[in-house]
């Protein structure tokens, strides 16, 4: 457990060993978790199974967790988002990184992936997109404002953030969609999905409400040699299907080390 402060902000991160020796272990994970979560809470399920094989970098991203507080999104924070881990490496001594991501965090990932394909051996990503629609926008500000979140979430995200601070950031979050929206949505180009040239895995809900599923299908087409892997829920099917998200993701980081 450590801070780091980059340029943009003060990261926590916990760097998570691996009990095997390092001589047969394999490169590190790197855990991108997405909106209102942390590596945590969004990978609970895998950490103990990733870690049997692999040492696991768990950062917070700026905004959430134990990381420093935001008071609002630039149209430029996911690319913010990358130039923070790519600091973390560096700091880290990390050249090169397995990658499992989820929503927003697979979009940091993604670009991550593009803009520095030297640090990226394998990508496995879900729930991720590379552009933003209206109807996505209205899909977020939904899900966030316009209907009571559950008791149950408003619980775990004041553990996660804090209060008050936590009921600042849904507001704050589509906010910032309806700026990217503005600017033409686009959030990673095709240009920049042409160059993620490692093994990439593209998981999505069949059922997702919040990113539809045809952005799976636009990610498999347009990055080379990438595989997808569709699950029998919504946005959240590391949660819904834990065990074969699970398995999935061990079985690909194996087979790309």
């Amino acid at each position: 457990m450590a801070y780091l402060t980059t340029a943009q902000a003060t990261l926590y991160y916990d760097n998570i060993t691996t009990s095997i020796s390092s001589a047969t272990a394999g490169r590190s994970i790197l855990l991108l978790h997405g909106f209102a979560g942390t590596a945590e809470s969004d990978f609970a399920a895998q950490i103990p199974r990733l870690r049997e094989r692999q040492s696991v970098l768990a950062p917070h991203l700026y905004g959430y967790g134990k990381s420093a507080p935001r008071t609002t999104y630039a149209t430029s924070y996911y690319r913010d988002d990358v130039r923070d881990i790519i600091t973390l490496l560096d700091h880290l001594a990390l050249q090169e990184v397995h990658v499992l991501a989820f929503s927003d965090g697979g979009i940091v990932g993604l670009l991550l992936a593009a803009l520095h394909p030297e640090r990226v051996r394998a990508l496995a990503v879900l729930g991720a997109q590379a552009r933003l629609q209206s109807s996505d926008v209205a899909a977020i500000r939904h899900w966030l404002l316009e209907r009571p979140l559950s008791q149950e979430w408003q619980e775990e995200l004041a553990r996660l953030h804090g209060e008050p601070y936590w009921r600042h950031l849904p507001a704050m979050y589509v906010r910032a969609q309806e700026a990217l929206l503005a600017t033409g949505g686009e959030l990673i180009t095709e240009q920049e999905l042409a160059c993620i040239q490692c093994p990439t895995l593209i998981m999505h809900g069949k059922r997702d409400r919040v990113v539809p599923v045809e952005y799976a299908y636009e990610l498999h087409e347009r990055i080379v040699n990438a595989q997808l892997h569709l699950f029998e829920a919504g946005h959240a099917a590391h949660l819904r299907c834990a065990e074969e998200y699970t398995q999935t993701v061990v079985d690909f980081f194996q087979t790309n080390l």
